[in-house]
């Protein structure tokens, strides 16, 4: 029998020296370590993109397809996702950025 197939979305939050993911609507969350964030910018895209998806594939389970992440970080709502790379590393993890 084929299993139904659940979309979810995620907020990525990310820090200096951690990530947080959220889903939605299944409302799970995860955190990670992170060396890869420094001065506001992504300065290893493979590190960052290889963190990205090993925590939402820990998350998202056999039967959920997550779509895309809203990204954010604690610089507040003037920073630039896409200038400091962050968007880069989420397309280069395999989802879209929804912001």
């Amino acid at each position: 029998m084929k299993r139904k197939t659940e979309h979810q979305v995620g907020d990525l939050f990310v820090t200096e020296r951690q990530i947080l993911l959220k889903l939605f609507p299944s409302k799970k969350t995860a955190s990670k370590l992170i060396h890869w964030f420094v001065g506001g910018a992504v300065v290893d895209h493979r590190s960052a993109a290889k963190d990205i998806a090993t925590l939402v594939e820990k998350l998202k389970g056999r039967s959920h397809i997550v779509q895309g992440l809203t990204l954010m970080t604690d610089r507040g709502l003037r920073f630039d996702v896409h200038g400091s790379g962050l968007s880069r590393a989420v397309k280069r993890a395999g989802y879209r950025h929804l912001n």
